[in-house]
């Protein structure tokens, strides 16, 4: 397998934001689409951004229109009553109805930014990428990982041996979330730093579980790793291991700050107003999003 890892270095030089020019660029009208706990962690991030404005919050819920709008935000409990000028939108929303949600988006010529995992089932990964092609909408899928700041350089020259990702959540209670909330990210930023795509053959080789952790053995063409996700009663962490050379290095992918004081969802927003222009970015594609769902519910299927 190819390694490239310049595929990220280079461009995380562009994630930097470059103040005058985002004061005289065109900004994005964002709607919010759900206003839970990370949904409004969204809804603040976009709105002090200095590439989007956010023009609504959308959610149905009562107690979740009056947070919304405590915290300054336009309101409605409707896709149908979405402003007319909205350029495209975040779903937040819960991980079985993002098919649902953004195939109403698009279909009204919004384009999309889903949280993972782009789908939780081959029929709903099927309808989001005909939608996506018919409508000629824009499609992307929120895999923050990829704009760890841990991440800014790659963290090998070659493909090392015996790799590990590992991550733990206070949130997650029970197996399948783990693997289609949880686990999804490390199955995206696998295939990110190997610079695969679907193009290589994926097999589930072995998976473990107990009701608080599942552990995978998996391989990308021939590569192969182990991906564990857990339940921690008291602390989130997620982290890389690997072998090189016969010594045993550890790469901690949470509680990183950038050098420029950007945060992951921030370089992500980044991103996302550049990818909308058309421009390369290493924003998760509809495709790369559709991988790393099939490769979870792949591996939920076993637990």
């Amino acid at each position: 397998m190819s390694f490239a890892p310049s595929m990220f270095d280079n461009w995380y030089k562009l994630l930097d934001l470059d103040t005058e020019h985002s004061m005289h660029a065109k900004k994005t009208r964002l709607a919010v689409i759900g206003y839970g706990r990370f949904g409004r962690v969204h809804a603040l991030r976009a709105r002090a951004h200095p590439l989007f404005e956010v023009t609504c919050v959308v959610d149905p819920l009562p107690q979740a229109m009056r947070a919304a709008q405590s915290d300054g935000f336009q309101t409605t409990d409707s896709l149908d009553r979405l402003p007319q000028d909205i350029d495209a939108a975040c779903i937040v929303t819960p991980s079985p109805t993002h098919a649902n949600v953004a195939n109403a988006l698009m279909r009204k010529g919004i384009s999309v930014l889903v949280e993972k995992p782009f789908a939780t089932s081959e029929f709903d990964i099927t309808s989001l990428l005909e939608t996506a092609r018919a409508t000629g909408c824009h499609l992307f899928t929120a895999h923050i990982e990829r704009f760890n700041p841990a991440l800014a350089l790659s963290p090998w020259k070659d493909i090392p041996e015996d790799i590990e990702f590992e991550r733990c959540s206070r949130s997650i209670s029970n197996v399948e979330s783990l693997v289609l909330d949880l686990m999804v990210h490390d199955l995206d930023l696998v295939s990110h730093l190997l610079g695969a795509d679907s193009a290589q053959a994926f097999e589930v080789i072995e998976v473990r579980h107990s009701q608080r952790e599942v552990m995978a053995l998996l391989a990308i063409g021939p590569v192969k790793f182990r991906v564990r996700a857990r339940n921690g009663d008291d602390t989130s962490s997620a982290s890389i291991r690997w072998s090189e050379r016969g010594e045993v290095k550890r790469l901690l992918l949470s509680g990183q700050s950038s050098t420029d004081g950007t945060d992951a969802l921030t370089r992500q927003y980044t991103a996302f107003h550049h990818a909308l222009q058309g421009q390369h970015t290493i924003l998760a594609s509809a495709m790369d999003g559709a991988m790393a769902a099939r490769r979870a519910i792949a591996i939920a299927k076993k637990v």
